[in-house]
């Protein structure tokens, strides 16, 4: 299974009832549309093309900030806080973290 389907449009990440269109930058759970920050958004992404994969926060933080932020763990766990509260409000969670190792984005 990958991250996108054959019914979503192209250029459209889906995984589950998460979708992020990649042109617009729209973000829907469910058909109902999330406000994401750029970062979030960019987080997002990243979790999204990469479904059911562990992300350690090395990973996150040399893909989505692109610089050296040393011990800069404290942004990610930072943003994740911040993304789960918007895409899993009141819904099953798709974003876990796998102790000792990052986190992963999967629907149940």
């Amino acid at each position: 299974m990958t991250a996108t389907t054959t019914t979503a449009p192209p250029g459209t990440l889906v995984v589950g009832d998460l979708q992020l269109d990649e042109t617009s930058g729209e973000v829907t759970r469910g058909g109902e549309r999330i406000h994401l920050t750029p970062t979030e958004r960019a987080l997002l992404t990243y979790f999204m093309r990469n479904p059911r994969r562990v992300l350690s926060k090395r990973m996150i933080l040399d893909r989505v900030w692109r610089d050296d932020r040393g011990g800069a763990d404290g942004v990610v766990e930072l943003y994740v806080s911040y993304l789960r509260r918007k895409i899993d409000k009141g819904r099953t969670p798709m974003l876990h973290t796998q102790r000792g190792l990052g986190y992963v984005l999967r629907a149940s």
